[in-house]
């Protein structure tokens, strides 16, 4: 029974730190990977690529999948109290650095989001003001477009309020709604804008 339990302990462990790592994968966007791919995913995308994570917590995770493996493969597998010990202090401390982790790629990705925002729209901008500085681009986008009523003052609004959020994120202050509502708000700008590229050219057509 001391055995068994042994046994079970080990497969909890096991579980307790191979769901939050398929986790963090389809977080990453990709598929879960099976127990046998994790740890190869672990540390291709997050050790290697992304340079994110140690690589002392994929050898972990690699140990408690092989322990595993070779419970499938022997029936007659025994695991010890110290073994056990060991597993259970290494797979607190690789939790937690998991959370730790997910925190990252969370705020990385939010990151990209700003970033790809604020780019779509001053790109847009461009092609109406010119190229010009964000400063410029703002002041003559209200002067000329939304006074003289090209455009609503929620467009005007919302302008201001993408450079806010990243320049609220650069200083580590934004968090996921924030940046979450100023990507929706922008897709209305972005279609205003578009829009109006339009008809400037069935404009320039006629």
């Amino acid at each position: 029974m001391i055995e068994r339990r042994l046994i079970d302990a080990m497969i909890d462990v096991y579980y307790g730190v191979l769901t939050p790592s398929q986790a963090l994968v389809m977080l990453y966007g990709l598929p879960p990977p099976t127990h046998k791919e994790a740890p190869i995913l672990m540390k291709k995308i997050f050790v290697d690529k992304e340079k994110m994570l140690e690589k002392k917590y994929v050898n972990f995770l690699d140990k408690a999948v092989k322990m595993f493996k070779a419970y499938e493969h022997d029936s007659k597998y025994k695991v010890s109290g110290k073994q056990i010990d060991e597993l259970v202090k290494e797979s607190e401390e690789y939790i937690k650095r998991l959370k730790e982790l997910r925190e990252q790629i969370e705020k990385r990705s939010q990151e990209k989001t700003i970033e790809q925002t604020y780019k779509d729209v001053f790109e847009l901008l461009k092609t109406i003001v010119g190229n010009k500085s964000q400063e410029k681009t703002i002041e003559d986008f209200e002067k000329n477009f939304v006074k003289k009523g090209q455009f609503s003052p929620q467009d005007l609004r919302i302008l201001n309020d993408i450079v806010g959020a990243r320049k609220e994120f650069k200083k580590g202050k934004l968090d996921s709604h924030k940046v979450d509502n100023a990507r929706k708000n922008a897709s209305i700008l972005i279609s205003d804008l578009i829009e109006y590229n339009q008809r400037c050219e069935l404009v320039k057509k006629k």
